[in-house]
């Protein structure tokens, strides 16, 4: 039998690593409706550059999303929740 701790452990990672996923896809998602609108307008417009600079924004964020997944498994892996809930 595993140790409840790593049970725990593997399933607090494979949370963090769908919210990572999904959080990607939101944003690749709404970076596809930006583009889609943007291609009505000419490009020369108010409009069509403000989506441009919306949708640079929004596929920027993806980066830290992936940074961040890094830190929060590096996290798990050091046990701190597990002896943060110790006391």
């Amino acid at each position: 039998m595993k140790p409840k701790s790593t049970d725990a452990q593997r399933e607090r990672k494979r949370e963090a690593f769908l919210g990572a996923v999904s959080a990607t896809i939101i944003r690749l998602a709404a970076a596809a409706l930006l583009l889609w609108l943007r291609m009505g307008r000419p490009p020369d417009s108010l409009p069509s550059k403000l989506l441009l600079v919306i949708l640079v924004l929004e596929l920027g964020s993806i980066l830290p999303i992936w940074i961040n997944l890094k830190a929060r498994l590096k996290e798990i892996d050091g046990g701190e929740e597990d002896e943060a809930r110790k006391y």
